[in-house]
This record gives structure tokens, sequence and C-alpha cells, in this order.
């Protein structure tokens, strides 16, 4: 318990440090002396030192003797996936080691077949088509019975009439490109520039609905695609003969579609 007399004693000591406080935290700012002048330098800038560049040769035997200029460009470094209009006939004969002519690759592409998010091929003069296993899956799911399970344990036609009719399937074959760049330059140069894109757009379907009359109208199994490449400066149309009367001839089960290894594309 704190008496009257030690309560005042605190009381004039608090008072104080408080007022010493405000007096410290009150006094003006003392103003420093002002810094020594600077002297002032030489008004000439300073010389640039010109240092030689070192040749290749000593670069390389500075850094442990290693040469870094390993990468170089090469002729397909974005790929080999090469159109039917302009085949490196050139690499093919220094490669592999001959020469395939117009015949050849002629034969090359109405082997080649489009199907619904795959690629197939002909592999018979009486229209057999194969395919990867993961791109007819869906099919084989389809043709399957009551009771059966063709996707796990596999199917096969032993004969014609045991073949099963798929439904909803397309496979389309390129059968003749035709080159309309003259026509379609010859159209639109005479336009300004702002008005090509939508002039090019009307042009190409016109075409499109030409080659395809010319061929047999819509009924006529056809199908015609307007394709542009090296950003519009060669215009084609690809005429495809569209086949759609398909039976599933032999799948093998499941397991053995994935045999490869390679789960990025197994057969």
């Amino acid at each position: 318990m704190v008496s009257r007399w030690q309560f005042r004693a605190y009381s004039r000591e608090l008072h104080s440090a408080i007022t010493l406080l405000l007096f410290t935290g009150c006094g003006g700012p003392q103003v420093a002396p002002p810094p020594p002048p600077v002297p002032e330098g030489p008004q000439n800038s300073p010389e640039v030192m010109q240092v030689p560049m070192p040749d290749e040769s000593t670069l390389q035997n500075q850094v442990l003797g290693i040469n870094f200029d390993t990468v170089q460009a090469g002729a397909f470094d974005q790929g080999k996936m090469w159109t039917f209009e302009f085949p490196p006939v050139d690499y093919i004969a220094d490669v592999y080691g001959f020469r395939p002519d117009a015949e050849w690759f002629e034969r090359a592409r109405l082997g080649a077949l489009r199907i619904p998010s795959c690629s197939a091929s002909f592999v018979s003069p009486h229209g057999l088509v194969m395919t990867n296993h993961h791109c007819a899956r869906e099919f084989v799911s389809q043709v399957s019975g009551d009771g059966e399970a063709l996707l796990d344990e596999g199917f096969v036609a032993k004969d014609l009439v045991d073949e099963r009719m798929v439904e909803d399937f397309e496979a389309d074959q390129l059968i003749e490109i035709v080159d309309v760049t003259d026509e379609v330059n010859a159209q639109l140069d005479v336009l300004p520039q702002e008005e090509r894109a939508s002039a090019r757009a009307e042009l190409l379907e016109e075409i499109e609905g030409r080659i395809l009359e010319q061929r047999g109208g819509e009924d006529s199994g056809h199908e015609i695609e307007m394709i542009s490449l090296y950003n519009g400066a060669r215009t084609s149309a690809y005429v495809f003969r569209r086949y759609t009367n398909a039976k599933l001839v032999m799948a093998p089960e499941l397991q053995i579609g994935f045999f490869g290894g390679d789960p990025d594309n197994f057969t």
C-alpha cells in the first residue's frame, strides 16, 4: 500500500520526467553547417579503353577447351510432315536411296485415308482398311451384341457374312488436288486491302461449290475442302471421295491393343 507522501513523491518525479520529454521533443531543430564544397574535377570525359575482342579459338581454349557452337540449324527442324504438293524428293533420294516419281506419290496419296479423329490406309484392293486400335474402339463397342464384350475379348469375321455394319463412320480419300492460287490472286489483287478478307471467304466458297458441281454435286460422294498453305501463298481445292459403307472385320482384344508400350499413340 502506498502512503500519501510516497504518492506525492512519485508524482513529482513523474512530472519531472514528462516535462523533460516534452522539452526534449519540442526543442527546435539544429541547423547543421553546410557541407564543404566539392572540388571540381577535370572537365574532359574519361578516356574509353579499346579492348580487342578475342577470336573464336581463343574463347574456346579459355573455357575448358569446349566448343559451345554445337547447335546447327537443319532443313527439317520443324518436322517431317510434308504435303503432296511439294514432297522432298531429293531428301528421300539421299536418305533412303530411291527417288519416288509422281506415280509413286499418287499411289501413296490414294492409299491414305482420313477417318474420324484419326488416319487409316487401304491394305487390299478390295477396300480393307487398317487403323490404330484406339481409333476403332468406339465402333467395336457399337457393334457388340447383348452379352458380348468384343472390346475385351476381340472380334474376327471368318466370312463376309460375319462382318458387322458400322454406323456413323466416314473415310475420306484424297483423290485430287486442284490448284486455284492464280484464280484467287487475280480476283483479290484488284480489291482494296480492307476488303480482301471477306472477299476471299466468299470467293473460296464459290470455287468450292463450282468444283463440287463439276464432279457430280452433293450426291456424288465427294467432299471439297479449300486449303491455304504458306499464309495464303498457295490455295488448293482438296477433292475427297467419302466412303460411308463400312463393316468391322477384325479387332484384337483390348490388351493386345496396348502392345508396344507407347501410351500416347498405341496400336
